[in-house]
Formats: C-alpha cells, sequence, structure tokens
C-alpha cells in the first residue's frame, strides 16, 4: 500500500487508499512520488506481488525516483490464501519460490536490505528510510501470520473453520496448528 495518508490532508486527498497489498504498489508509489516529489512514499508490497512487477524496479532506477519499497516476504501468495481459507477452501498453487529480493534490487542499482529476525529490523528500517535513493527492504514473514482484512463476518469465520477441518482431515494438521499458534 502506498503510505502517504500521514503526509497529505484530507482535502488534498482525492483518492482512496487500498485497503490490500496487491501487484500494483510498486507502480502506485512510483506515481505518487512524482505527484508529490518532496514527500516520502513507502510502497509496501508482497512477496508475490513485487514478483509480478519487478519491472517497475527498473522504472524507479531509470527515471530517478527515491522510493522507498517494503517487502512482506512469507513465500506464499498470502491474500489468495487467506481468500482461499475463509472460503472454506484448501490452499493450492500458492506457494513461491523467492529469489533474494534485496539481492535482485542492488544488482540494479538500490540501497537494499534482508531482515530475517525481529531483532533486526528496527535498525534496518532507520537505515532503509534514511537513504537518499531508492531503497528496498526485504522482510521475511510468518506464512502463517495473518493480516487482518478490515471486516471479519460469521461467514469468514465459518470458511475458516471449514478450511481447518478440511486441512485436519486431508494430513495437513500442522498448517491448522500453525495459523492458530501464530495468531493467538
Amino acid at each position: 500500500m502506498v503510505l502517504i495518508a500521514s503526509q497529505i490532508t484530507s482535502e488534498e486527498r482525492d483518492f482512496d487508499f487500498p485497503q490490500e497489498v496487491d501487484f500494483e504498489q510498486v507502480h502506485r508509489a512510483c506515481s505518487a512520488k512524482r505527484a508529490f516529489p518532496d514527500r516520502q512514499v513507502i510502497s509496501m508490497s508482497g512477496d508475490g506481488g513485487l514478483s509480478m512487477m519487478m519491472g517497475d524496479l527498473l522504472t524507479a532506477i531509470q527515471e530517478k525516483i527515491p522510493l522507498k519499497i517494503l517487502v512482506f516476504n512469507n513465500g506464499a501468495l498470502g491474500f489468495i490464501e487467506l481468500e482461499m481459507k475463509v472460503e472454506g477452501l484448501l490452499n493450492a498453487y500458492t506457494d513461491l519460490v523467492n529469489p533474494d529480493f534485496s539481492r535482485v534490487a542492488e544488482a540494479i542499482g538500490f540501497h537494499a536490505r534482508r531482515v530475517e529476525h525481529a531483532a533486526d529490523l528496527d535498525a534496518a528500517v532507520r537505515d532503509w528510510l534514511a537513504q537518499p535513493g531508492p531503497a528496498l527492504l526485504d522482510v521475511v514473514t510468518s506464512r502463517m501470520e495473518l493480516v487482518m482484512p478490515p471486516f471479519v463476518g460469521a461467514e469468514q469465520v465459518f470458511g475458516t473453520a471449514l478450511y481447518s477441518a478440511k486441512a485436519m482431515l486431508g494430513g495437513r494438521a500442522g498448517d491448522v496448528w500453525d495459523l492458530v499458534t501464530e495468531n493467538l
């Protein structure tokens, strides 16, 4: 999601901010930074979304857009999995085999860093935000950490329970255990 809301008053804002992390975030952030060159613009992208639109990294370098990109790297199409689970479906074809996004970004001219431990995150964020040019922070996250939608209704709870039952019966009890223990 493109984070410029804190720097733009509601009167200046004539567009909505997306509620999800999706594949257009880097593109939107490049556009926002061009529209508001004196403001800090941060793109928060999932690893799947960034993988689909890695050409936008080249655009940021080519056009000298000092964009900050945060990658939530959970090795999965996380929102697709969440949507499947709340519908009571077992996830399929959502695994990702990711590169080290920080190394890819460095290869094309970004300042980049990968964070694999929570204890390293604070210093990494400070360093990332202090960079004068394009910078990418690749943060490895838990695959089972839920990204909560704006509203959770009875249908989503029922669907997740149905997913859990199917997963248990299908030999994926470990997935259900991880989902529960990492989110309670």
